[in-house]
């Protein structure tokens, strides 16, 4: 029984990954900042860089025993998308931003 419970949260918790990595794959540039939000949820993190604004979901389970983790971050400016993917914001020069990826 305790095995079945353990792989249905190892199943449940693998399908969260997915789901996230599905819906920000939908995304379109131009999509406006309002259906990003209800395509999303709420984001972690909503901040301004150099005339950017960017919303951050950062995924982070608990636990010494996570296989892995994705963040996810979306740009926009005046209110749309201009960029997104899976990875954390980094500066790229004075007045432009970059996803940076955790990959190799």
């Amino acid at each position: 029984m305790k095995r079945a419970i353990a792989m249905v949260v190892l199943v449940a918790g693998l399908a969260g990954c997915q789901g996230m990595a599905a819906k920000i794959a939908r995304l379109d540039v131009g999509t406006p900042r309002d259906e990003v939000i209800d395509r999303l949820g709420r984001p972690d993190s909503d901040r301004t860089i150099v005339g950017y604004e960017v919303l951050s979901w950062l995924d982070r389970r608990p636990g010494r025993f996570s296989f892995s983790h994705k963040d996810y971050t979306v740009v926009l400016k005046d209110g749309k998308v201009v960029q997104f993917g899976p990875g954390l914001i980094r500066r790229d020069g004075k007045t432009s931003l970059q996803i940076e990826t955790d990959d190799p």
